[in-house]
């Protein structure tokens, strides 16, 4: 199933970008050819204009998925745009699928909706191994805390820690720009997008960033932010600003936000201990009495948006951590989750920090 869907992700970028890349044309119509040898004869899209047509739609109408949340995704909105539930839903599912031949959309399709995040995270996972455990951790939560922003303060912030470069940073792309300024997401900090009808945007729905562009009074503009978003971050100069790329965006900074916020929450809970990424990733975070050498909880964190994907990762790869946690925002997997993985202790970051909290008090 994952092979058609990445397909889709990958023609509808293509056709977002059309107009910019002549290399578009080509990608509808060979994803489109992905997605008929997968559907078979007589079913699913016959040509690419079909197809486009099709990415318009929600993918259970069209390409048959015993996944909810992959039913409902829909890849372009009604300018051509992608969605946002592809950054979100789509991730869960992004494979190669022209294995063992040469792919042409290495050369210009964002790596995100190319690889894997297993390939990502590798290749980064690569240069922070290089020193000690020490070392990996500072790495790691240095590209977390450090996505986007001014390149000297970036470059002195590395130097300060006694990093090596672990990662490229390129400059703001044009449609995070507004007039010379950019807008940070509050919570993962990655530039927001800014649509031609003034509307600026984290793509990581989760993280409740949708505001209105203001002209304002002052020389920075403006936002509003939507109904139920978090209020935003003042605008920014583009000038020496700098991000890293969206797919260390997508797959390190996006679920480190989560890990780093959850080691901090435990780490405030009085007599405790917690690590991130011990034994270079082992696990995510480990959790100790601040007098005990040993740990009493190892968490693995894992945010997917289909419950379903995130089961059958976990099936393929079990975890080593001793308890499974997913973000707040994802506590409607609950029930799926500990029915499509039994035996394995789940819960939210709340939970298992009041978990956490309660066994340290009884000295359990």
């Amino acid at each position: 199933m994952a092979r058609p869907v990445t397909a889709a992700l990958r023609a509808g970028y293509a056709w977002s970008v059309r107009r910019e890349h002549p290399q578009a044309w080509r990608e509808v119509a060979r994803m489109a050819g992905v997605i008929m040898r997968h559907c078979g004869p007589g079913r699913g899209p016959v040509i690419p204009a079909e197809l486009v047509a099709l990415l318009h739609q929600p993918l259970g109408t069209w390409l048959p998925t015993a996944d909810p949340a992959l039913a409902e995704l829909v890849v372009l909105d009604e300018d051509d745009h992608l969605t946002d539930d592809t950054y979100e839903v789509g991730c869960d599912y992004t494979v190669e699928v022209l294995a063992g031949q040469e792919d042409p959309g290495e050369r210009w399709l964002p790596s995100w909706r190319v690889h894997r995040a297993e390939q990502v995270e590798h290749t980064t996972f690569q240069r922070l191994i290089i020193g000690t455990d020490e070392d990996y951790v500072v790495g790691r939560r240095f590209l977390v805390e450090n996505s986007a922003g001014q390149l000297l303060h970036i470059l002195d912030r590395q130097t300060e820690l006694g990093l090596t470069p672990l990662v490229e940073f390129g400059a703001i792309p044009q449609d995070r720009q507004w007039h010379g300024f950019w807008w940070a997401c509050p919570v993962c900090a990655w530039p927001m997008s800014v649509s031609p009808s003034g509307i600026v945007r984290c793509h990581f729905k989760p993280h409740r960033a949708t505001y209105t562009l203001l002209n304002g009074t002052g020389k920075k503009p403006l936002l509003q932010p939507a109904d139920g978003s978090i209020p935003p971050r003042a605008a920014r100069p583009v000038d020496g600003a700098v991000c890293v790329d969206e797919s260390i965006w997508r797959y390190i900074v996006v679920p480190g936000v989560v890990e780093v916020r959850l080691r901090d929450r435990i780490n405030a809970i009085a007599g405790v201990s917690a690590d991130l990424y011990p034994c270079k990733d082992l696990y995510d975070i480990g959790v100790r009495r601040t007098t005990e050498e040993s740990w009493r909880f190892t968490l693995d964190v894992k945010d997917f948006a289909s419950a379903a994907a995130l089961a059958n990762k976990l099936i393929e790869k079990p975890i080593a951590a001793g308890h499974l946690v997913i973000p707040d925002y994802r506590s409607d997997q609950l029930i799926e989750l500990r029915r499509l993985l039994p035996g394995v202790a789940i819960a939210t970051e709340t939970q298992i920090q009041k978990r956490i909290r309660r066994t340290m008090k009884e000295g359990a």
